[in-house]
Parts: structure tokens; sequence; C-alpha cells
């Protein structure tokens, strides 16, 4: 039998126009892909007509990834479609966790959702940055916590996922107000849908941020105390100015 391969690719932030090149080849040439039903819709035009698929629903990572596992190990060239960048709250850690070839395995590097609210929020993303996740499904709330003091106390710009659902409100809410209260009235802004249909943002300060109007689809992003809003746009200074001078 053939030896297979495993490719572990994200769709990106949104638009086609944002998925890694790579990432859509190894989708186009699959003989098995494998994925979320939503993020497969999303690119059901790479789709060879001739690869076999497998998708299902929330909660069912682990068969995806049992199923493009055993399609690999059976010779085929397999696609795992995850959204953003596979590696960022995505399967391929689970992959490696679950392999017993991993030398089959690539996993494709992708646009996370940092990186491309990032880009329509400015420049906030110019320093030390830490990432947080609010969702306590595979994360203890108190281990969260932790984190969240540890971003005060090394002033990171952070990016915050999953921020708010219909039942988990209470966690962002935490998270500005210990912010505010350990670094003052920070620089801020959120992307929703990012580069996609009804993309919506917002640039202003912790105390502006309408909690209401943030959910799943929305990426928050909070500044150091460095961080600037300037002309609608969050920017933070990496220090050329500083140790440069202004431009003349």
């Amino acid at each position: 039998m053939p030896d297979g391969i495993l490719f572990v690719v994200g769709t990106g932030p949104g638009s086609e126009a944002y998925m890694a090149p790579a990432a859509g080849h190894a989708i186009s040439s699959a003989d098995y892909v494998c994925g979320y039903k939503p993020y497969l819709e999303q690119i059901e035009h790479l789709i060879p007509a001739t690869a076999q698929v497998f998708s299902n629903g929330m909660t069912g990572e682990k068969e995806r990834v049992e199923k493009a596992l055993a399609a690999m190990e059976q010779g085929q060239r397999v696609a795992l479609v995850c959204g953003g960048d596979a590696s960022l709250y995505s399967l391929a850690s689970l992959v490696f966790e679950l392999a017993h070839a991993p030398d089959a395995i690539e996993v494709i590097p992708g646009i996370t959702a940092a990186m491309a609210a990032s880009a329509r929020l400015g420049a906030p993303i110019a320093d030390d940055l830490a990432i947080i996740s609010m969702s306590d499904l595979l994360t203890p709330w108190e281990l969260i916590r932790k984190r969240i003091e540890a971003v005060n106390s090394g002033d990171f710009v952070c990016a915050i996922y999953n921020p708010r659902s219909k039942k988990r409100t209470s966690q962002l809410a935490h998270t500005v107000q210990r912010f505010m209260a350990e670094r003052g009235d920070l620089a801020c802004g959120f992307v929703r849908h990012c580069y996609r249909e009804g993309e919506h943002t917002w640039t202003g300060y912790l105390s502006q941020l309408d909690l209401e109007n943030i959910d799943m689809s929305t990426l928050v992003m909070v500044g150091s105390t460095r961080t600037i809003l300037k002309n609608g746009k969050l920017v933070t200074p990496r220090g050329y100015t500083a140790k440069y001078g202004e431009r003349e």
C-alpha cells in the first residue's frame, strides 16, 4: 500500500483570498477531505469531485481527526480542514496526539484571527502579544483568570478569542474590569466577521466597549499601555520613533 499523507490546513480568516495557496492546493489535490461542515461549505468548490468527504458538527473534533488519520493510514492523500490557522485553538495538536505516524503529517500555516483583525484595526500587534480564549469548554475558568492577570503583569497587547456567547456572558466583562483596574482605560477594538460579508470594525477605549455588541464571531483586541488610538486606528509603537526620532 502506498504511503498516505495528511495535510492539516486552515481556511484563513474569512475571504478565500487570504487562504494560504498551499492550503488550497492540499484541498484540491486530496483523495479524502474531512472537516467541520460549515468550513467545508466555504471551500466546496475546491474539493475534487472524486474525493471522499466526511463532515460533522460541533463537538465532533475527535471523530474528524480519527477519520482523517485512518484515511491517511490507508494510503490516501488527506486534507483535514480547520478554520483560521490549523495550529491555534484548532486540530493540529490533536492530530499529533492521536497519530501513530507523525512523519506523514504536514501542518500548513495560515492566517489566524488575531493577525487578520490586527490588520483591520490598524497596527496594534507590533510588540509582544498574548492570545487568550474566553471559552472554558476545554480550559478551566480559574486558569483563564490567572492568564488574564499574567497579561496585566506583562502589559501585553491581548487578542481575545471566543469572547462572549449567549450562555457565556460574564468572562469578557471580568477581563475588561481587571484590565481597567490594573492598567487603566486601554485603547481597544474589535472585528466581527473579519474578511467576511457583514464585517464590522470598532475602535475606542475599554470604558466605551459595548459588550452586548460582541459575540463568538468577534475578535476583541486590547492594547498595552503604550497603544494609542490615532485617526481611528489602534497603533502600538514598536519603538522606532523613540530610537530614531520623528519624521521630519
